[in-house]
C-alpha cells in the first residue's frame, strides 16, 4: 500500500470512528409511575394517580397501633438526561424510593411488586417515542424473631435498631420496551438504590430498617437491550436446540423426498 493510500484509509478510519463515537442525549419527560402486580394480590391496595409525581402502594394489617407498609416512588426533576454512547450511560437518579417498614401481622406482607415508568423520550431535544418501562422489586419480610438477623445483625444495633431489617431488591423486567437511537436499540435499566441524588455508588439490595420510612433514589442507566436481555436458562436452550434439530431434520427429509421425486 502506498503512502498516499495509508493516509486515505486513516482518514476513512477516523471519521468512522468519529461517527460510531458520537454523543447522543437522551432525555425522559412527562414521566408517570403506577405499582402493579403485587403479590399475594390480596394483601396489597395501590394509589396511582397519573397527575401526581407520586405512587403508592400498601399492604398488610397494621400490628398494635401502626400504619401499613408500602412502598412509595416520587418522580425526580424532569426532564432526566443519559448521554449514549456508551453503553451503558452514566447512571442517573429517576426518583425517590420509600419503604414505609412498619410492623403487621404475620402472612400480610407481599413478595413482590412491579413499578412502571412511563415516559416521553427525545433525542437531542428531538421527540421520538412514548415507552413502558417495567421493574420488578423483591420484597423479603425478614422475621424479627431471628437471631442474628437476616442481614448479619443484631436487633438494637444499625440498620436493625427497632427489630431485624427487611430487604428489598428492585431489577429491570424483559417487558420493559425499548427505542431506537441512530441504528442501536436501548432500553432504560434499572440497577438498584442510591443515597445519593446524583446516583453514585449504588447497591442492589436495600436493608431497611423496622418502625421507620427508609429513603433511597432508584438508579438508573440507559444502556443497549442486548446487555440487559436475560440470558436463557440451561433448559431453554435445550429445548432450542431439540426445536432446531427437529427443524434441521424436517428441511433435510423434505430435500430427500423432493430428489427421490425428481429421479422417479
Amino acid at each position: 500500500m502506498t503512502l498516499k493510500h495509508h493516509a486515505l484509509f486513516a482518514a476513512v478510519l477516523a471519521a468512522t470512528l468519529t461517527g460510531s463515537a458520537q454523543a447522543n442525549v437522551v432525555s425522559l419527560s412527562g414521566i408517570t409511575a403506577e405499582w402493579y402486580d403485587g403479590n399475594p394480590a390480596s394483601n396489597v391496595s395501590y394509589i396511582n394517580n397519573p397527575s401526581s409525581v407520586t405512587a403508592s402502594a400498601r399492604w398488610g394489617i397494621p400490628s398494635g397501633g401502626s400504619g401499613q407498609s408500602g412502598y412509595d416512588f416520587a418522580i425526580g426533576a424532569q426532564p432526566i438526561d443519559f448521554t449514549v454512547p456508551p453503553s451503558p450511560s452514566p447512571n442517573q437518579a429517576l426518583g425517590m424510593f420509600t419503604h414505609l417498614n412498619q410492623p403487621i401481622a404475620s402472612g400480610s406482607s407481599i413478595t413482590d411488586i412491579k413499578l412502571r415508568l412511563a415516559a416521553n423520550i427525545s433525542v437531542d431535544g428531538n421527540p421520538l417515542v412514548t415507552r413502558n418501562f417495567d421493574y420488578g422489586f423483591d420484597h423479603w419480610e425478614t422475621p424479627n424473631s431471628d437471631r442474628p438477623c437476616a442481614d448479619g445483625g443484631t436487633v438494637g444495633v444499625g440498620v436493625d435498631i427497632n427489630g431485624c431489617a427487611d430487604r428489598v431488591i428492585a431489577h429491570w423486567l424483559p417487558s420493559s420496551e425499548d427505542f431506537v437511537v441512530g441504528s442501536d436499540i436501548y432500553t432504560l435499566n434499572v440497577i438498584g438504590f442510591s443515597l445519593d441524588p446524583a446516583g453514585l455508588s449504588p447497591f442492589s439490595s436495600f436493608w431497611t430498617a423496622e418502625q421507620a420510612d427508609n429513603h433511597a433514589y432508584l438508579v438508573a442507566n440507559v444502556a443497549l437491550r442486548r446487555d440487559v436481555e436475560p440470558i436463557p436458562e440451561p433448559g431453554t436452550l435445550a429445548l432450542l436446540g431439540v426445536g432446531l434439530m427437529g427443524f434441521v431434520k424436517g428441511r433435510k427429509a423434505r430435500r430427500d423426498g423432493a430428489a427421490t421425486n425428481s429421479r422417479a
